[in-house]
């Protein structure tokens, strides 16, 4: 126990009082002896003896009535929360979780209106005299603080009226770690916190010790309030991706997209639509999912007509559940006449081309007549390795490297890239964001590749092993189970009967790759702040270097295909070569595969650059929470100015030359999804409107898509009291949202002992009067 006002504790000294009046003002005589009286003695001795008990009896009743109205005056509180009572000022801090899933609507409200509600009616509640911070908190976020002026309550209220959702997952321990720095600062004794949640599993979990560890730390000096504003679990589908079927989006053309839904709720949903449309344009075509199993996600085709080049935003939407903000998903997209592609030959013969390694590739690259060749989609050029030069990769869109050499070996005639073009080559992936495919051969040589393209440039997807021959004369075989494993573009290869005999295509020799030096090793405890320090700052560009994934495996489970994202770009590693490479005089086993010989090879060629020139609209696709970066190509003197999906414009300024590179960014990360428009205007031309029309926007602007972090809604059970409390290892005051539930006021003055002190200081006075009456009357 503890008292609010300890030195009322004085008062009990007045319990004294009694005692020196007993003590003081005792009867005095003396005695004299008197024969009549002898008999009675013994009866006034009991008498005697009976009157001293009930007077000491009457002395400690006046004296405990003492001690309790001092008590009383000292207003005790329990030691098991920190705090004070109902009339003290309070330093509340509100942590609220604007996540996205809290604009689910599980009932007549969504989850952040309740959390508004409640916590405006708790502010209403505070005694006079204490202060309001609110903080908001989602990943990553620095987590906001506000009003300005702590002590006016009616700016909190009118912040927390003003709080909207982000379109980021839930991280409380973000928001918890700012309060508790609040909490420190404040100065009132009675400090509270709230934590207005929809009490999500993954809140709890994604950080499970650091949030133990800071609330339990804030328990100890307030009192730790979870406002639960979910009321049940719900049905929910979200859209998780768009990727082209097959081939190059191109003007005029009907292509077909798969759209990748996801039931991200706890049961079976029935009767989707999904519709996608080109352009914000109001119809477009739609696809129905007749049923989607719990956790399930399926890739539903949908054709869209492209009517003009450049880029196209394309939008899918999905028929509604009770969390709009996964229903949607914008994706925008490069429409091309022709992909310009540039072949590099580590072993052309100009002689005989028939012996060069690039030679069935060109003829995959273009499997048309002669006369149709000027406009089919794709546009490739060959040249030798040794005559590469970084001019050849102007206006390229991908790069194929066919069994290259980086290094020259002594003995060995062969043609060796130059210097200069690798150095070319990592700025044409890092920087515009083109594509690489590289093809093994006889004249990969891992330890060159390692050296050079891996730990110099960054741009292999994976370590190089020395080559794997298969026993005797068994190849090994392409697992076609294993595509649906790697990126989406390669899917229907798994999933349509039409793509079995991708089964049969046999490889007798392949590089092997060192999957296992990817693995992240445990880091030491010392390690651990700044390695999540560095992780925080990477994760503010998520087109960085990413880690690599695996297309495709053959049948000994090794990869024959990975590929990696490398800044804006992407590289794609084959590890057998494009072209058998002769044949074993002995027992005539291609010395490679003959993959390039079977019509699954230009299937997967086909999907590879398709998948690479789409990728190239990556930079022009985001993720809530990213920073926008933005490299200017032209115009390094223009404005440039950012249009929100609302309207609202953000001036970002004139480019700013980092690392070499010119680069426009946001001053913060963006927290909504929807569509931006990058529009720039002459330096010195009149500002524009603070907002415009998206409409207008759309015509001037180029698009940026920003879609939810979906994170967010992979798992959105909610948590129950007793998984609470297993976490967080302690008992907090619950309040449930919406509810009629106990508010803090009520349970603040539950908590002081003053009222039921002053009732048991007028129970004992009352006892004392009956007693003293009682003793008082006549015998």
């Amino acid at each position: 126990m503890t008292f609010l006002t300890p030195w009322m504790l004085l008062g009990a000294l007045a319990a004294g009082i009694p005692i020196a009046i007993h003590f003081l003002f005792r009867s005095r005589y003396r005695t004299v002896p008197w024969a009549a009286m002898k008999f009675l003695l013994t009866a006034v001795e009991q008498t005697s003896r009976r009157l001293k008990f009930q007077e000491l009896l009457l002395l400690l009743l006046r004296m405990a009535v003492l001690i309790l109205l001092a008590l009383a005056f000292a207003r005790p509180i329990s030691t098991m929360i920190k705090g004070a009572g109902r009339g003290e000022a309070v330093d509340a801090v509100f942590v609220f979780d604007v996540s996205y899933s809290m604009a689910a609507r599980d009932g007549a409200q969504s989850r952040l209106e309740r959390a508004k509600e409640e916590a405006i009616k708790i502010i209403e509640e505070l005694p006079p005299h204490s202060t309001v911070q609110i903080i908001t908190s989602w990943d990553n976020n620095k987590a906001d603080v506000g009003p300005r002026s702590p002590g006016n309550l009616d700016q909190a209220k009118l912040l927390v009226q003003n709080l909207d959702v982000t379109h980021r997952t839930t991280d409380l321990a973000t928001g918890v770690i700012r309060a508790r720095d609040v909490l420190t600062l404040g100065q009132a004794s009675n400090k509270e916190l709230y934590l207005l949640s929809d009490m999500q599993k993954m809140g709890f979990e994604k950080e499970a010790d650091k949030l133990k560890t800071v609330l339990t730390d804030i328990k100890e000096k307030a009192v730790v309030h979870l406002v639960k504003c979910a009321k049940r679990d719900f049905k929910n589908v979200a859209i998780v991706g768009i990727t082209p079927q097959t081939g190059i989006p191109r003007p005029g053309e009907r292509v077909g997209f798969a759209v990748l839904v996801k039931n991200a709720g706890g049961e079976t949903v029935e009767n989707l639509d999904v519709t996608l449309t080109v352009d914000g344009a109001e119809k477009g075509e739609t696809a129905k999912i007749r049923s989607l199993g719990k956790g399930e996600t399926r890739a539903v085709t949908v054709d869209a007509k492209l009517e003009k080049a450049g880029l196209r935003v394309l939008t899918a939407k999905v028929s509604h559940d009770e969390l709009d903000a996964d229903n949607r998903f914008d994706h925008v997209i490069q429409v091309r006449e022709q992909v310009n592609i540039l072949v590099v030959d580590g072993n052309w013969n100009e002689k005989d081309p028939e012996k060069a390694s690039s030679y069935h590739l060109m003829h995959s690259l273009l499997p048309v007549p002669e006369n149709q060749r000027a406009t089919y989609k794709y546009n490739p050029r060959v040249v030798s390795a040794r005559l590469a030069s970084a001019a050849n990769l102007e206006r390229q869109d991908v790069c194929i490297l066919v069994n290259c050499a980086l290094a020259p070996k002594a003995g060995v005639l062969r043609d060796v890239l130059p210097g200069h073009f690798i150095e070319a080559l990592d700025k044409f992936v890092r920087k515009p964001g083109h594509g690489v495919i590289i093809f093994s051969g006889d004249n990969v040589q891992p330890d060159d590749y390692n050296k050079i393209l891996g730990k110099k440039y960054g741009l292999l997807p994976m370590p190089l092993k020395p080559a794997i021959k298969s026993p005797g004369l068994v190849p090994f075989f392409i697992n076609r189970d294993t595509f649906g494993a790697g990126p989406p573009s390669y899917w229907n290869f798994k999933r349509e009967k039409h793509y079995e005999i991708f089964d049969a295509v046999p490889v007798w020799q392949h590089l092997d790759l060192d999957e296992e030096s990817l693995a992240k090793k445990p880091a030491k405890k010392d390690d651990v702040a700044k390695e999540k320090e560095k992780q925080d700052k990477d994760a503010k560009d998520k087109k960085d270097d990413m880690p690599p994934q695996v297309i495709v495996r053959l049948s000994s489970n090794k990869p024959l295909a990975v590929a990696k994202k490398v800044d804006a770009g992407e590289v794609v590693f084959v590890t057998t070569a494009a072209q058998k490479e002769g044949r074993d005089a002995k027992t005539g086993i291609p010395g490679w595969t003959i993959f390039n010989e079977l019509p699954p090879y230009l299937y997967f060629l086909d999907a590879t650059v398709a998948y690479l020139a789409h990728g190239q609209a990556q930079s022009y696709n985001l993720q809530a929470g990213d920073m926008l970066k933005w490299y200017p190509t032209d115009k390094l003197d223009s404005v440039y100015n950012l249009v929100h999906p609302d309207g609202k414009v953000v001036r970002l300024g004139t480019p700013e030359k980092v690392k070499g590179r010119h680069v426009v960014t946001t001053a913060a990360e963006l927290p909504r999804a929807g569509v931006y428009r990058m529009t720039v205007q002459s330096r010195g031309a009149e500002s524009v409107a603070e907002t415009i029309d998206p409409a207008v926007a759309a015509k001037i602007g180029t698009p940026i898509a920003v879609i939810p972090d979906l994170a967010e809604s992979a798992e959105l059970t909610t948590f129950a009291n007793v998984d609470v409390e297993r976490v967080l290892g302690f008992t907090p005051v619950y309040i449930i949202a919406g509810e009629g539930a106990v508010s803090s006021g009520t349970e603040r003055l539950n908590r002081e002992w003053t009222v039921w002190a002053l009732l048991a200081v007028l129970a004992l006075v009352l006892l004392e009067v009956a007693f003293a009456w009682w003793c008082g009357r006549a015998w």
